[in-house]
């Protein structure tokens, strides 16, 4: 017998079907356990949850999850389901679902697996890490405090005590409007609750009149009348009345449970929301008509006075549409009222150079040589050289064509006449350039 046809076992000697019968027997050959169940990855919580208002439209800025609960990475997130709640105090996050209403959901859309690493997904697609965003609009019932009624009880009997919600619509303290943030996997499945972001309901300030836009060389300039008018302008800048020494203190005293927005704090200010018409897109079909534009807040920082300039960084022409919103409070808490009126407005460049400074002139033999300073402005195109004799009035160019230099020698001079000359820019509007004033006039006698 060959050693390839037998093994030793212990004391005995196993040949041939004799190993195959032993191995089907042995766990230890390689026989398959019970199947294993299948791995499921559930979204960790959302972490973030931000929440802005503008007029009657809250914006909902939550942080998709970017692991799964059990720390494994791609996470598995379809879905993030957005609830609201108004009231002042939150319910439990248990029981958000129950008590609020769904206000939007978020779309996270699957990534290939075969998709390139450096793919990048389409502008605002929701991305494990990044951040979301849903717009509420604000109706009369969603401003109204709604009660927490005690969590149902069963009929099995707890060991322990357990403290239930309130019974009533909360006890103390403003009106707000909560947001809870729910991820759910490919499969329908929750993930933990995570963190409730509130928003206080306050009274908006009214919208600022009377906008006004005007065209400036280089800017847009806006200027408009004060959120509440005059009256409201002098009234939230009045000092605050001084307590008499004779006046007994006024005691603590616990608010009520509100059920109306509280009235604004702190000073107005304001910002700046600019919308750009869509550049001519000669691609683009009556069927297919050009993505619309929203407007984009100009300002960096809140304004705190009733004008504002907008630089124009060229002029494409393009419509340029302005509303002002007044703001009232700081960070997260801080409320922008309605729009004003808008006011649109088409720069165009209306504004002729600077006339050209510093002329000064030489003469040689059969040549006049006049040199001045080049203008500052971005645009411009040329020059026009004046010529006329002693005693003219008026001055006619010398050539047909822009000078882009700021040299001219002219040769078509006669001696003995004596001539005068002056300078003009040009700048490159088209289809009709600005022109500017005249420089001053210098003199010279041809030889």
């Amino acid at each position: 017998m060959g050693i390839g046809n037998w093994v030793s076992f212990g004391s005995r000697r196993v040949v041939g079907s004799s190993l195959a019968a032993l191995c089907i027997a042995s766990v230890a050959c390689g026989k398959k356990g019970p199947p294993l169940p299948p791995i499921v990855h559930i979204p960790s919580a959302v972490e973030k949850v931000e929440a802005r208002r503008r007029g009657d439209e809250v914006t909902v800025t939550v942080t998709v999850p970017s692991k799964n609960i059990d720390g494994t990475m791609p996470v598995d997130v379809a879905r993030i389901e957005v609830y609201g709640f108004t009231g002042t105090t939150p319910p439990p996050a248990s029981r958000f679902l129950e008590l609020g209403i769904q206000v939007g959901t978020i779309t996270v859309p699957e990534r290939k697996p075969d998709a390139p690493p450096d793919t990048a997904p389409p502008p605002d697609t929701p991305v494990p890490g990044g951040t979301a965003t849903i717009i509420e609009s604000l109706t009369t019932e969603t401003l109204v405090a709604k009660p927490i009624p005690p969590a149902p009880t069963t009929k099995k009997a707890a060991p322990l005590p357990v403290t239930t919600s309130p019974g009533t619509a909360a006890d103390t303290g403003p009106l707000r409007r909560f947001y809870f943030a729910l991820p759910f996997s490919p499969r329908g499945r929750p993930g933990p609750p995570g963190m409730i972001a509130e928003l206080r309901l306050t009274t908006l300030p009214p919208a600022p009149t009377e906008l006004r836009a005007t065209n400036l060389p280089d800017a847009v300039r806006l200027e408009w009348e004060p959120s509440g008018g005059l009256i409201g302008f002098l009234l939230e800048r009045a000092l605050a009345p001084e307590l008499s020494p004779l006046d007994d203190p006024v005691p603590d005293v616990v608010p009520a449970a509100s059920t109306t927005p509280a009235p604004l704090q702190g000073p107005t200010r304001y910002n700046v929301y600019r919308e750009l018409a869509p550049l001519e897109d000669k691609t683009t079909t009556a069927s297919q008509p050009a993505s619309p534009v929203e407007p984009a807040l100009v300002n960096g920082v809140p304004i705190d006075t009733l004008t504002f300039t907008d630089p124009l960084t060229g002029l494409d022409g393009r419509q340029r549409c302005y509303v002002v919103r007044a703001l009232r409070g700081d960070g997260p808490q801080s409320v922008e009222g309605m729009p004003s009126d808008p006011v649109c407005v088409v720069p165009m460049d209306d504004f002729p150079p600077d006339a050209p400074s510093r002329p000064s002139i030489t003469s040689e033999e059969g040549s006049i040589t006049l040199t001045w300073e080049p203008n500052a402005e971005p645009d411009i195109a040329g020059y026009l050289v004046l010529r006329g004799e002693a005693g003219d009035a008026t001055l006619t160019p010398v050539t047909d064509t822009v000078v882009t230099e700021t040299r001219f020698t002219d040769r078509t001079v006669k001696p003995g006449v004596k001539y005068v000359y002056a300078v003009q820019a040009i700048d490159s509007r088209l289809p009709r350039p600005n022109v500017s004033a005249e420089s001053e006039r210098v003199e010279e006698t041809a030889r």
